[in-house]
């Protein structure tokens, strides 16, 4: 029971997070949902104890803030300055660098959290998170896939599946 009342907790944190940020409201109601449903998606997978669970959650937090800025630095890079035909070949090559720079820099952020992650976690859980971490992304992309509406390409519907910022 009291682990309930800590997921609970998380979401509320989470979702106020979500909340302050500069993207469409729809968008910060999906990643809130999505947020929410990683707490409640590992908290099963890997049956934590409420002693890990207060200690897992904000060191992992805290990981995926980090991710989530290194990735959409990244994002936000290759967008802004992509466009082949105003680019020299050395200019592609550089972009081409700091784009596999940064592949390194999250291999390497999640490489030291892990060994964090392991002071607090038996190496059992710590080896199920990656996996379970796929299977998340798994689940998420499948619910996108179901509410979609027939013939839309952009992963819509009406059915309240995770939608990215529209330009």
């Amino acid at each position: 029971m009291k682990i309930q009342g800590w997921i609970i907790g998380c979401m509320l944190i989470m979702a106020g997070a979500a909340f302050g940020q500069d993207e469409p409201p729809r968008f910060q109601d999906a990643m809130a949902k999505m947020k929410s449903e990683r707490v409640s998606f590992l908290t099963e997978k890997l049956q934590f104890t409420v002693d890990e669970a207060e200690k897992f959650w904000p060191l992992y937090n805290e990981y995926l803030t980090k991710r989530e800025d290194m990735m959409w630095g990244k994002r936000e890079k290759m967008h802004k300055n992509f466009d082949p035909s105003q680019l020299t070949d050395e200019e592609m090559g550089k972009m081409l660098n700091e784009l596999l720079d940064q592949e390194v820099k999250l291999a390497q952020l999640k490489k030291d959290y892990f060994e964090k992650i392991k002071t607090i976690l038996p190496i059992r859980k710590v080896l199920t998170l990656h996996r379970v971490e796929q299977e998340f992304m798994n689940h998420m992309l499948n619910k996108i896939r179901e509410s979609r509406s027939p013939g839309d390409t952009r992963g819509g519907g009406d059915k309240g599946g995770f939608r990215g910022p529209r330009n």
